[in-house]
């Protein structure tokens, strides 16, 4: 694995409370196109990190009424982030 690359597991368990409630949730991964809740390896601009992969989920819901310009704080595993360091992203 290159050295700015990680791979988090998949399946492991997390005691991190959710952001958002389901329902919630699904809103804002449409609103905003995020594959939220699902398995992706997300690439970094300009980060300590390229690329980190494992199931994507909010560390904090945005703002209501949403504004899609709203920078969102995303988590995948431990590792929190937000929509303007994604360079891109792909399912797995």
């Amino acid at each position: 694995m290159p050295e700015h690359q990680s791979d988090l597991p998949l399946d492991g368990a997390f005691d991190l409370e959710p952001a958002a409630p389901p329902e919630m949730r699904e809103e804002i991964a449409r609103a905003w196109n995020l594959p939220i809740g699902q398995r992706v390896e997300v690439f970094f601009r300009d980060n300590q990190l390229d690329t980190i992969a494992g199931v994507l989920e909010l560390a904090a819901a945005p703002d209501f009424p949403w504004d899609i310009r709203q920078t969102l704080r995303l988590r995948i595993g431990e590792c929190d982030f937000t929509t303007r360091e994604i360079e891109h992203w792909k399912l797995l």
